[in-house]
Parts: structure tokens; sequence; C-alpha cells
């Protein structure tokens, strides 16, 4: 199976976040599944950062695509920050327990792990959220403490030191 991450433009996120759906397949070039569309939180908090920092643009969510097929969202939560980078995925229920979210979970170190000045990616995770904890267990992160979100309320960090590009 060839999975890749689409980038979706901050003009597609515009699209999901108004519930345009037409517009959005118009723009990423492929169908889009109503689950992937349904998810209006995500592309409304994805289409404010691509908003208020442009720059951004390459550190948001993107499309996880398993053989030209839209199968979830994966990305980052913004550019790093102090050499740190947040990660968030999300794999639709008709596509789960295939290790889809692995294989976009291992894409998103490798981009991490080529940007100069990035030397970890976090992920927060639900404590009850078992299969997420194993997702990011199996590539490679390890617990790294516990963090309060004032959204989601306690969540588990997992951590993942990069090497950078230049190892």
């Amino acid at each position: 199976m060839n999975v890749r991450l689409a980038v979706v433009t901050p003009m597609t996120f515009q699209a999901l976040a108004a519930g345009d759906i037409v517009a959005a397949q118009a723009q990423l070039g492929l169908p889009i599944p109503q689950a992937f569309a349904e998810a209006v939180d995500i592309w409304r908090f994805m289409n404010t950062l691509a908003n208020e920092q442009p720059a951004n643009a390459d550190w948001l969510m993107r499309a996880v695509v398993a053989d030209d097929v839209i199968v979830g969202n994966a990305g980052f939560k913004g550019a790093p920050v102090d050499g740190r980078a947040e990660i968030g995925y999300r794999i639709l229920p008709d596509h789960r327990r295939r290790g889809l979210a692995l294989a976009a979970v291992r894409l998103l170190v490798d981009h991490a792990c080529s940007t100069p000045g990035l030397d970890r990616v976090i992920a927060r995770i639900a404590p009850d959220n078992e299969a997420s904890v194993r997702v990011v267990t199996a590539a490679g992160f390890v617990p790294d403490g516990e963090h309060i979100s004032p959204r989601w309320g306690r969540q588990l960090q997992f951590a993942m030191q990069t090497p950078g590009p230049d190892a």
C-alpha cells in the first residue's frame, strides 16, 4: 500500500472550514470522504493558523492518502517552537487497524528530521486512547510526562528526539 501525505493548502483549509466540500475537492484534486470533511473543528483551527502565520503552511495538517484515497489527516500543530514540533493524526474509522496511522506518523517524523533546528517531536494523547499510544510507541516515541490541555484535559505526552538533517 502506497501511503503519502498530501499538502492541504490554506485555500483548502478555508473551504473545509466553511463546509464547502466541492471547492475543497477541486483544490485538493482528490475525492474527499464525508468523515474527513466533518472534522470542521480541525479545519477551522488549521485555517486560523494558516491565516495568522502564513509561514506555518508547511507545518499544518495534511491528508493521509493511501492508494489515491484519503484515509485520514496527519500533520503538525504549527511551526516548531524552541526546537520542538507537535504532531496530530486521525485515521477515518473505515481505514483503521491497517498500519496507516503508523505510516503517517513515520512520514511526519521523517519531515521533522529533515528540518534544521528541530530536535524533538511530541505527541499528546488522551489516556484512554490505547491505539494511539501503541502507534507512537511503535514509531519510537517514549513517555514524556503529562500535559493539561484547556480543551482536552489530561493528556499523556510522548516525545522523540530527532537527529536532525546532518546526522
